[in-house]
């Protein structure tokens, strides 16, 4: 091991984010003689850092002392970071024409040329040697910046792209500086099939420089569902438009047995979702049970039957929470978004299409719930996470890459 590899991360580990991300953490300490950890904020107190493998440090994020929207517009425009770039790119992709189109290249622009302005203030280039590696774990935000840095001075650089911070037309359908950003890349990581295409075909990236990894998810046993156990259908994801949770809540409705539904996860539509499952029926129990961090949610799948696992985004790279309930043998229902159809399928749950209907959806449910096969699906369920989702298999052939650089 000679390598220092550096990884960019949103916030990990301050807060409960990026939970997924803790396995991959501790191989990758295993294989590089040093890991330092730079997130671009702090959500929450460190309380992952007793976690973290002795040879790993954590550098002060850029984002430790900002408090607001109003500082970051503060940050954002009043420092050296160049200009004339971003207003070019303005120009050029016609944001000024377009309010919404205008409000994402302007966020992008007061974050970029902010973390910009950090590199250099900390001299963070210097920092650099010509033998580490830069990670960066998403495709936004940090990894954005390096267009912007002088390449000579960079060492090699990886970055992984998942869903949310792959596809423009979750973003509004547009990404500033995206073109720009992928020519600056040594090689990009993908979670999916299906994110590999999609960067050929819409950027002619070369085959080369994508590397095809899953996330992948630790083993914590088998969900202990016996026959005769009451339904019990469980979603988890953030309350984000993306997720469309309401939407699940208005299937339930159409629902001619008796069920409970349990979502973990919160965020700004929680209104929405709370509107629409106050009108199921009396037969549908429910239970928003918020954010929980990964542990709990673990210890739940442990000790909780479950019947089904549900997930209708609208968009998606590969889902974690899809991976999860799969390793503990939990049959899933999913819409085809993103590459989540590389891992769902008829054997082990249902892919449904994203413009689906309630009340198909509600039929999909109780179809699958009530067939003959449903033992023969939860077997299924955990036999594909052991074939195609485990973190133990994957993350060697990922450190091994990386390693190659």
């Amino acid at each position: 091991m000679n390598k220092r590899i550096i990884i960019f991360t949103d916030s990990y580990p301050y807060g409960g984010g990026e939970p997924f991300f803790e396995p991959e953490l501790h191989h990758l300490a295993g294989c590089f003689e040093h890991v330092s950890l730079l997130p671009v904020e702090m959500r929450g107190s460190s309380v992952t850092a007793g976690k973290l493998p002795p040879n790993t440090e954590v550098i002060e994020p850029p984002f430790f002392r900002l408090k607001s929207k109003l500082s970051l517009l503060a940050a954002g425009i009043f420092n050296f970071s160049p200009l004339r770039i971003f207003i070019k790119e303005g120009f050029s992709s016609g944001v000024f024409l377009s309010p919404s189109k205008f409000r994402t290249w302007f966020s992008h622009l007061l974050m970029i040329r902010y973390l910009i302005s950090f590199i250099r203030k900390m001299e963070l280039l210097s920092f650099f040697s010509s033998a580490d590696l830069l990670y960066f774990y998403w495709g936004l935000r940090w990894s954005q910046i390096l267009p912007f840095l002088p390449a000579g001075r960079l060492p090699k650089t990886v970055v992984r792209f998942h869903g949310s911070d792959l596809y423009e037309h979750t973003n509004n359908g547009y990404i500033p500086w995206r073109q720009k950003q992928l020519s600056g890349i040594d090689f990009l990581v993908t979670v999916s099939e299906t994110g590999k295409r999609y960067l050929k075909e819409q950027y002619s990236v070369a085959e080369e420089k994508i590397f095809l990894s899953r996330l992948g998810t630790s083993d914590y046993g088998i969900n202990p569902f016996r026959e005769g156990d009451p339904v019990r259908i469980v979603s988890c994801s953030n309350l984000v438009p993306v997720k469309r949770v309401e939407l699940l809540a208005e299937a339930l409705k159409y629902l001619k047995f008796r069920a409970e539904w349990i979502h973990f996860g919160d965020g700004p539509c929680r209104g929405t979702v709370e509107e629409a499952a106050s009108s199921l029926p009396s037969g549908i129990s429910f239970r928003l049970a918020g954010h929980i961090n990964h542990d709990d949610l673990v210890d739940f799948y442990s000790r909780t039957s479950v019947t089904i696992f549900i997930n209708v985004s609208s968009s998606e790279g590969v889902p974690v929470s899809v991976m999860e309930a799969l390793s503990f043998g939990i049959p899933v229902i999913a819409t085809d978004a993103g590459g989540t159809a590389e891992i769902v399928n008829n054997s082990n749950g249902r892919i449904i299409p994203v413009d689906f209907l309630p009340a198909d959806l509600a039929g999909i449910i109780e179809n699958f719930i009530t067939s003959s096969r449903y033992i023969e699906y939860r077997l299924n369920a955990r036999k594909s996470w052991e074939d195609n989702c485990q973190a133990e298999k994957l993350l060697p052939l990922f450190s091994d890459f990386l390693l190659s650089v």
